[in-house]
Formats: C-alpha cells, structure tokens, sequence
C-alpha cells in the first residue's frame, strides 16, 4: 500500500482490512473519515433538514434564518441549531439550545457604536449580526436517524425535545439577574463578556469596569476586535470607556 492507504488504513479502525478498493470509496470530510455511502447519507440528512426545518419550526412557535430555529419569550431568545455531524455519518440529528436576553444585545451594540445600524434591522439581527454577543447553551442533545424516511420525524423530536427546555428554562430564567447567575463560574470567554454585558444593562458600570479591567489582562484582543488609528482595540477598551463616561 502507499503512504495515503497506510494513513488510511491507521486511521479507521472499524475496517479490518483496507485495501487499493476501500481506499478509493473512502473520503476525508473535515476531520472525519467516511465512505462514499457515508456522505451520501449525510448529504441527504442535511437536505432534509434544509427542507422541512421551517415548517416543522413552526408546529412549536418558532420563525427561523439562516438555518436556525429561534423565538422570543418575555425579551429572551432562545435559539437552536439543528445539524447533522459527519462524524455521526447520517445516522443522528443534533440540535443545540441556547439563550441570551435582547437587552445585553442592545448593550454591546451600543457599547461597540453599532446602535444606529441595529435599530435599523429586523428582529433577526440578533441572530444573524456578525458582531453581537454569543448565546449560552442550554442544552445539547442527539437524536438518532435510523433511517431517511425518518429523518422529519427525528427533526420533528428534536424541536419538540428543545421546545420543553426552553419552557423548563423560562420558568427559572426571566430576568437579568437570573441570567447572571447561571453565567457564575462559567469559564468560556463568551460567558465572561455576557455577565460583563449583564452588569451594564443592570447600571453596575463599577462591576462591569473592573471585570473589563480583568479581561483585558487575560487576553487584550479577545472575542471582538475593531482596528482604529490608534491600532487595535478590543471590545473591553470600548467598556471601559462607556463606563467611565457613566460613572
């Protein structure tokens, strides 16, 4: 064998013997391994998902951009992601719950002096923007595929399943200061920016000053960066400034 079967033939172990044959019916998707029936049914699953997201979404109460199902609940939005994994091979639907409240959306734009060009967009722009904060996940689930004749009836489970958190979540989760609290000793960067952004909207300028001063030592340049005259300068060193003139 040559050196791409050898890699090949190291790198899947479910294939007892790889051979000249196998080697040409198998492809390298991202960093999965898969045959070519393997990315077929993968290609189906995600056409499926392409095509009957809407009007399954709707059945639950959400409107749906870009490939994502979303809805508002008492000025939350909740968001999920519905996809289908290489590494799964078509036999299984993911789809991931997420949140964050509007109001440190409208925080960070006008922070970042993007609030004249957000009052101008639609709803989705919360979703869509390339500059506004990340969602917190809520909860991540699998649902299996066994087939593509049930490929709706697994997208229909999987909003079902993500619609029932969302309601468990509402019920714990509606206001500022709840959202904070679940953020507490999370240690993702996104995390960190939304309690920053959480203590803004609530009028803590000191919290959320000294918590922008500690960011910045861990990573200056993280998360959201603009390039100005002065060089680069990161989204803290505009919090920083908002709250200052505030405080």
């Amino acid at each position: 064998m040559d050196g791409v079967t050898d890699m090949l033939a190291g790198q899947i172990g479910r294939f007892a013997l790889v051979d000249e044959e196998t080697v040409n019916e198998i492809y390298i998707w991202g960093e999965c391994v898969m045959t070519r029936q393997e990315q077929k049914m993968v290609k189906e699953l995600r056409g499926a998902i392409d095509q009957n997201l809407k009007s399954v979404s709707k059945l639950y109460g959400f409107k749906t951009v870009s490939g994502c199902a979303y809805k508002v609940i008492d000025g939350f939005l909740y968001e999920v992601y519905i996809s289908a994994p290489p590494i799964k091979r078509g036999t299984a639907i993911n789809a991931d719950v997420s949140v964050k409240p509007c109001a440190i959306d409208d925080a960070f734009w006008e922070v970042y002096h993007m609030q004249e060009i957000a009052q101008k967009k639609p709803l989705s722009f919360h979703i869509t923007a390339a500059h506004a904060p990340y969602p917190h996940t809520i909860e991540k689930m699998e649902i299996p595929v066994r087939s593509m004749a049930e490929a709706c009836e697994a997208l229909d489970e999987a909003l079902r399943l993500s619609d029932m958190r969302i309601e468990q979540h509402r019920n714990c989760c509606s206001t500022i200061a709840d959202f904070k609290a679940e953020l507490a000793g999370e240690a993702s960067p996104t995390d960190r920016l939304n309690t920053v952004l959480c203590e803004i909207v609530e009028g803590n300028y000191q919290s959320a000053l000294l918590l922008s001063e500690k960011e910045s030592e861990i990573d200056r340049h993280a998360l959201f960066v603009k390039v100005t005259d002065h060089g680069l300068k990161s989204i803290y060193e505009y919090v920083k400034e908002f709250c200052k003139e505030r405080m």
